[in-house]
């Protein structure tokens, strides 16, 4: 069994493997790149990047993509090389906050994937936490669906054991405050605005 732990990388995005990252991954991510390579030379990795009618990079150390990448570029390509290896062998893939450095077509992207039955021939799983309520909508059943909530310690319950219907647009239900404790408490709003009034007086 092969675990990959990214925890160390949450706030820091860096590549954390010199693996060649698939063309398509790349493209997808930054369609101004035209190259990048990692190759070995001395027992030390040498990474080339080339941008597209631009000279090549040459660098020794992956933070320095840091440079030339987005946040969302450099996660993009960790977790799209990553689900496509757990698609390929099954598994899973479990990441945190999704939309972290992400659009909200990035995510959805990555969610189909494992949605498409085509692609996830041997039943790869992405297991994933988020805080946007619109991802919700992209499923069309219930069960796969936990809201973790803090009611006097923190609650995990199944979506299908709260929202019995499925023609209830999902994200409605969880900004209307249809399903408590998913937004913030409607007086705490007020208190916050009289404060924020309060000192800039």
């Amino acid at each position: 069994m092969r675990l990959v732990n990214l925890l160390q990388f949450t706030d820091i995005n860096v590549l954390p493997f010199s693996d060649n990252i698939p063309a398509a991954v790349i493209t997808y991510l930054d369609p101004t790149v035209e190259s990048l390579r990692f190759d070995e030379k001395d027992q030390k990795t040498v990474i080339r990047l080339k941008f597209k009618g631009k000279e090549e990079i040459v660098m020794n150390n992956p933070i320095q993509l840091n440079n030339y990448f987005s946040s969302g570029t450099v996660k993009g390509m960790i977790t799209f090389t990553l689900a496509q290896e757990v698609l390929q062998k099954g598994g899973y893939i479990v990441v945190d906050e999704v939309e972290n450095h992400f659009n909200k077509e990035i995510v959805t992207t990555l969610m189909r994937f494992f949605m498409d039955s085509k692609l996830n021939k041997n039943g790869g799983t992405l297991i994933f936490s988020t805080h946007y309520p619109e991802l919700l909508d992209e499923y069309d059943r219930n069960d796969s669906i936990y809201i973790i909530r803090n009611r006097n310690g923190i609650t995990v319950e199944n979506l299908s054991t709260i929202l019995k219907r499925n023609d209830i647009k999902k994200s409605d239900a969880y900004q209307s405050g249809f399903l408590e404790g998913t937004t913030p408490m409607y007086d705490a709003y007020m208190r916050l605005k009289k404060s924020i009034a309060a000192a800039l007086k």
